[in-house]
């Protein structure tokens, strides 16, 4: 089963903060970047409501808890990294030029989901150089807590991503339901 080894979130609100939090509890190494003054403190604040809501749930152990590191530019938390999420805001051209940067910058290897609740993966795709390899994962909120993720390719997206993506969610306990088709809202 293919793991993620370094995750990076782009964006560090409450869902870029929470999608950090399930890949830290799962024990990967998170770099995030957002350049919002009080991401920082953001961020911090959603972990450590996880680690708190974790405990109170079960007493299974989890792994020894990822690295959490913010980073000053786009570039620098995306190097490296082989599962890359975006959680911007919800505006098109903000989250198109945000993929577009990203796609630039990383491993041309490394998968890249946008936690878009409505906007279309075609249309989020559309000036990247290496579409394939982009797709939706729409959360669930808290994404920390509730397993599910929704995985929805554009027309430029490899079924084989998709697959992949699902299996990478599997060892930090998200389930990924892959949708055949693109539509506005999706399902959840």
């Amino acid at each position: 089963m293919s793991k993620i080894k370094k995750a990076a979130c782009i964006g560090g609100g409450v869902i870029g903060g929470a999608w950090a939090a399930r890949f830290l509890l799962g024990g990967i190494d998170v770099s995030i970047f957002d350049p919002h003054p009080d991401a920082e403190r953001i961020v911090t604040e959603v972990v450590a409501n996880a680690e708190r809501a974790y405990g109170m749930l079960t007493m299974a152990p989890l792994p020894p808890r990822g690295k959490l590191t913010f980073c000053a530019t786009l570039e620098e938390a995306v190097a490296g990294a082989d599962w890359i999420q975006e959680s911007v805001p919800e505006r098109l051209d903000l989250k198109r030029g945000v993929l577009t940067k990203i796609d630039a910058a990383a491993d041309p290897k490394a998968l890249i989901g946008s936690s878009t609740s409505g906007l279309m993966p075609t249309q989020l795709q559309r000036d990247m150089r290496h579409p394939e390899r982009m797709f939706v994962a729409h959360p669930y909120n808290p994404v920390y807590l509730l397993p599910l993720a929704e995985l929805v390719g554009g027309e430029r997206t490899s079924p084989e991503t998709l697959l992949l993506a699902r299996e990478r969610l599997a060892p930090i306990g998200m389930k990924g339901v892959i949708l055949k088709k693109e539509i506005e809202a999706f399902v959840g």
